[in-house]
């Protein structure tokens, strides 16, 4: 037989436990990643659009809500609901309450914050009085009393159109 024979026929060996191995990781991989998918995180931060300028406010997805504010066929305790879901919101994505009066917290939900987000829609629906300020379905501004950095009380005057009445409304978020 002749001597170079030998030597093929080992490194030929060699070479096919290698790729016999090789196949065997890329099964073992593609069978790690099928019984433990990456995981993809379901809420991500706002996306700021690329015709956004600094000087205007990014519109969050939830600013939709508000038009449900004083809208035909729901209730006031629905818009102490509605408020409750955008200060929330707000919370999460600045870190705390707007601070203020009704006037300044409108403002803040407007988009005139320090990172420029807005909760509620810039074209105003029929939640906001003529001087900026948040209006129940009375048309009586909302009282807002923050009773801490993460949670806000909300009061409507209700019907009577008082504050401190038998029928205000109110919530705490």
């Amino acid at each position: 037989m002749k001597r170079w024979l030998i030597p093929v026929i080992v490194l030929l060996c060699l070479l096919a436990a290698l790729l016999v191995r090789r196949v065997q990781d890329r099964r073992e991989e593609s069978a790690s990643r099928a019984a433990f998918p990456r995981v993809v995180e379901k809420i991500r931060p706002p996306v700021v659009p690329p015709a956004a300028t600094p000087s205007a406010p990014v519109i969050l997805p939830v600013a939709t809500v508000a038009m449900r504010l004083n809208a035909p066929g729901l209730t006031a305790a629905d818009d102490i609901s509605t408020l409750e879901v955008l200060l929330g919101e707000y919370r999460r994505n600045l870190g705390g309450n707007p601070v203020g009066d009704n006037e300044e917290i409108a403002a803040a939900l407007l988009g005139s914050n320090p990172k420029r987000i807005a909760c509620l829609p810039a074209d105003t629906g029929a939640f906001l009085d003529n001087g900026g300020r948040l209006i129940d379905r009375w048309g009586t501004p909302y009282f807002f009393h923050a009773l801490s950095g993460k949670e806000m009380q909300i009061l409507s005057a209700g019907p009577d159109r008082e504050l401190h009445t038998a029928d205000d409304l109110h919530g705490t978020h």
